[in-house]
């Protein structure tokens, strides 16, 4: 029944599959393993592998995503914390280049956002190394249709996006909406809720596997108003139609991919 799937290979029973599935969409703000292994009894690498493997194929449905309509691009910083020194002089600016440590990656999003206020917005993540023009333009350029409006903070990196769509601005150092009420309310949302699943649930987010997490946190953010019996039937249908993971299967063996991380090249779900 799984031959073929992401769950190829399984020694987990399908019942106990079906359990974990359902823990993890009844997880607002996400599922830790460490957790889904209590609530399984089976081993933490076991609960690890088959959410991983959920994840990974909830992320292929960016693949084809398309947005449209009013949209909001911004990028959010996370992982890679390092503790500061105690005195005061002994600090150091981790804002710049110099200081960075390589390992707190961007979450780069747009967020289309619904006119008919019924909740079917989409939400588009990449995980790239920091705010960068090249990726931001790529983005927009395979994702979104044309005659869309893009809404934009003040960063340089969307300056480019002019020549694609209509760009409207708002400068956070001076205000959070215009007059004319332009903001990037919609996708500061979604960050919100990587947040708090950032602080209260996984604690820390593996800098190789960041972009999967996003992914993840994008899909249940797009289907919060859906019940937990239709998520449960979304996520089975995309595991059992992704074909048998090359990054997960034999992981535990020494079967890994390399960091997840998107360079603006070719789709890295393809």
């Amino acid at each position: 029944m799984t031959t073929g799937t992401v769950f190829a290979f399984r020694k987990m029973s399908f019942q106990d599959i079906l359990s974990g599935l359902w823990f993890s969409v009844n997880s607002v703000k996400g599922k830790s393993a460490l957790q889904l292994s209590r609530e399984l009894g089976c081993q933490y690498k076991t609960a690890w592998v088959l959410l991983m493997k959920m994840r990974e194929a909830i992320s292929t449905r960016r693949v084809r995503m398309m947005l449209e309509g009013e949209i909001h691009i911004d990028g959010k910083y996370a992982g890679g914390h390092i503790k500061q020194k105690n005195r005061k002089e002994d600090r150091i600016d981790r804002r710049r280049a110099e200081y960075q440590n390589f390992k707190r990656l961007t979450i780069l999003t747009l967020r289309e956002k619904s006119l008919r206020g019924r909740g079917d917005e989409q939400t588009l993540t990449r995980v790239v190394r920091s705010e960068d023009p090249n990726e931001a333009w790529q983005m927009v350029r395979k994702h979104v249709r044309k005659g869309s409006k893009i809404h934009a903070d003040e960063h340089f990196s969307y300056d480019d996006l002019e020549g694609l769509q209509e760009l409207r601005r708002v400068n956070h150092s001076k205000e959070y909406q215009t007059e004319g009420g332009i903001n990037t309310n919609h996708v500061e949302s979604f960050f919100s809720r990587v947040q708090r699943s950032y602080i209260g649930i996984h604690h820390r987010f593996s800098v190789k596997y960041f972009d999967w997490y996003a992914a993840e946190l994008a899909w249940r953010e797009d289907n919060r108003r859906v019940d937990n019996g239709m998520l449960l039937w979304g996520m089975l249908y995309k595991a059992l139609s992704r074909p048998t993971s090359r990054n997960l299967c034999g992981y535990w063996q020494g079967i890994m991919p390399p960091d997840l991380v998107w360079e603006g090249g070719e789709n890295p779900d393809q």
